[in-house]
């Protein structure tokens, strides 16, 4: 089949969607998928591009919903509310907010509508929401083997403070990643090192966070190490070597393999990154929701991975990010 890529704008949101052409299948399949975030955002894009191989492979019609602005829940929640209504064939959609999409999603299982959440789950899991399954990174866990990953690369009888960047303060993604790395730092404190930290609101922003980092380094000059809930926190490697700061000197790591963390990687302000393989992330809730109507079958979790990537890895990932699949 071949796929018609369709991008609409309006007030209410930001369409970006792979649609069945005239010659539909004969499932006649409509699956959605929905995100609280901008259609600008690199990581979102492996997403999608997994969604759109799983809907050639399997013949069916799907789109993914982006909002016009990164962090818009409001606006995320009347996309998952229109889709419902809708009557889709199935749902792959985020809960950054443990309470704000219950209505939403339990209306969507007393309609039938399959739903799965991906990348980012309702933190109490299955208990927690009538969501049928998840499919991505367990947040907290990753965030707690970052931590320990970067402070491998640092001496611990040296003083050492960290600043932990929350990307967005009140969401659950940002806080489970945050909390896991605060939890191995207290742990490695317990462990002997000498060792402070301290958390801000970093912004989900290139840019913004960038400054905020740097501002924050300019007033606390002890600062050590830096650890990032996504990958913005990359945007601080071009204003530290403004600021004089070179490799090696405050240590950076945070998550996602996108263009400008990897380029810190090599000029040697990042130190680790952690790849959640967000191609699955779009892949493999097709693949469920076509299995499910199909054929009656289950959906499952599946844990996309928490792999460290180095600088000695980036090579040997570039040429699958050139293919939009990691």
């Amino acid at each position: 089949m071949k796929n018609i890529i369709k991008t609409i704008c309006s007030v209410a949101v930001l369409y970006a969607g792979i649609g069945a052409t005239s010659t539909q299948a004969a499932d006649d399949y409509k699956f959605t998928i929905l995100t609280q975030t901008g259609i600008d955002n690199t990581f979102w894009q492996t997403i999608k591009r997994g969604m759109d191989d799983a809907c050639e492979d399997y013949q069916v019609d799907c789109q993914m919903l982006f909002t016009s602005e990164n962090g818009n829940l409001q606006m995320h929640l009347q996309n998952l509310e229109t889709t419902i209504s809708q009557k889709v064939d199935g749902i792959a959609t985020v809960i950054v907010d443990d309470n704000l999409y219950d209505d939403a999603i339990t209306r969507a299982k007393e309609n039938n509508i399959p739903l799965i959440t991906i990348n980012v789950d309702d933190t109490q899991g299955a208990s927690g929401s009538d969501r049928l399954a998840f499919i991505g990174q367990n947040l907290f866990q990753a965030g707690y083997e970052v931590a320990k990953g970067l402070l491998a690369g640092m001496d611990k009888g040296e003083q050492q403070h960290v600043l932990l960047g929350l990307a967005r303060p009140g969401e659950s993604w940002a806080e489970d990643r945050i909390g896991g790395a605060r939890k191995y730092l207290k742990e490695a404190i317990a462990d002997g090192w000498n060792l402070t930290h301290e958390t801000i609101d970093s912004a989900n922003d290139i840019s913004v966070t960038g400054q905020r980092i740097c501002q924050y380094v300019l007033g606390n000059r002890n600062t050590t190490a830096v650890i990032g809930s996504a990958f913005w926190f990359a945007g601080a490697g071009e204003c530290l070597r403004d600021m004089g700061i070179k490799p090696g000197e405050i240590h950076m790591a945070g998550f996602d393999l996108v263009p400008i963390l990897l380029d810190e990687m090599k000029l040697g302000y990042v130190d680790l990154t952690v790849d959640q393989q967000p191609y699955l992330q779009g892949y493999l809730p097709i693949q469920q929701l076509y299995f499910i109507n199909k054929f009656g079958l289950s959906a499952y979790d599946v844990n996309t991975g928490k792999a460290l990537i180095r600088p000695e890895d980036v090579s040997s990932v570039e040429k699958y990010i050139a293919l939009g699949v990691r």
